[in-house]
């Protein structure tokens, strides 16, 4: 899609970090901005920051967890701007913890409801009519590195990405073999300057209560790892070209290519993976 102006554009964690400044790229674009966030002060924030900048912009309350409330966000969308050019499935949770742990069941079901769940229920719910209306449409799905290699104690977060990433993949092929005219990527960053590591903030009541928080030297070197990252802006920029270039993978980081490849040179060598680098 290489003219962007005047199209509409839904994003979901479009409150804070790379969703935020998504927003604030293609809002700078010309286009209209639909933003979808669990946390209702953030969201009306970046809709002020927006709508100051001359940004056409309106915003939900939407947990993309759940199926009805992304109903809601594509019908909102509709009744807001007419049709959706530009959806990225944003949202994201960050946890991990050790997979033989027995108590951490549903933390590991939230992580992935949110991270997977709520990028299958987005492209459910809003391609059909994007393939309808048949005026150019893209997707982005956000993904990480941790869909492409699996450090330790990061389970959820791993099968949640490695999920989008499968789910990209068989996306952008069936959208080629049917001829929709929808592109698709998917974005994989490593540590981005944003607030993930602070994502239990956002866990259900019901959860938090039954949960421990993690050591604090643990949290301590996410934060560290996370601090030392690229800003949200540099992100942003890379989703823009994908768009309008109509590319498929997002790579953000300068080493991401080398990982990927010495990964898949272990696959092929038939060498185990091993905990090297990581302890």
């Amino acid at each position: 899609m290489d003219d962007l102006n005047g199209r509409t554009a839904v994003i979901t964690g479009g409150a804070s970090g790379i969703g935020l400044a998504m927003a604030q790229r293609f809002g700078a674009a010309g286009m209209n901005l639909v933003l979808a966030d669990v946390e209702q002060d953030p969201l009306a924030a970046a809709i002020d920051r927006l709508s100051d900048a001359g940004v056409q912009v309106v915003g939900m309350q939407c947990d993309v967890s759940d199926l009805d409330a992304i109903r809601e966000l594509e019908g909102f969308s509709r009744e807001q701007f007419g049709d959706v050019h530009l959806l990225c499935n944003n949202a994201g949770v960050g946890s991990g913890g050790l997979v033989a742990e027995p108590d951490d069941i549903d933390l590991w079901r939230w992580v992935i409801d949110v991270n997977l769940w709520g990028v299958i229920y987005g492209c459910k719910t809003f391609l059909p009519a994007m393939v309808e209306h048949g005026h150019g449409a893209h997707i982005v799905n956000t993904a990480s590195m941790a869909g492409h290699a699996s450090a330790p104690l990061m389970g959820p977060y791993n099968v949640s990405k490695y999920g989008v990433v499968a789910l990209s993949e068989t996306l952008v092929k069936e959208m080629q073999m049917t001829g929709t005219g929808i592109g698709v990527s998917v974005l994989c960053p490593a540590f981005v300057q944003t607030a993930i590591g602070s994502s239990r903030r956002n866990l259900p009541d019901t959860l938090r209560a039954d949960l421990d928080e993690p050591p604090s030297d643990t949290q301590s070197m996410i934060e560290q790892l996370i601090a030392a990252g690229i800003p949200p802006a540099d992100v942003a920029d890379a989703v823009h070209a994908a768009v309008v270039d109509n590319t498929f993978w997002i790579l953000t980081h300068d080493d991401s290519k080398a990982a990927i490849t010495e990964r898949a040179r272990e696959i092929v060598d038939g060498i185990n993976p091993t905990a090297t680098g990581f302890v």
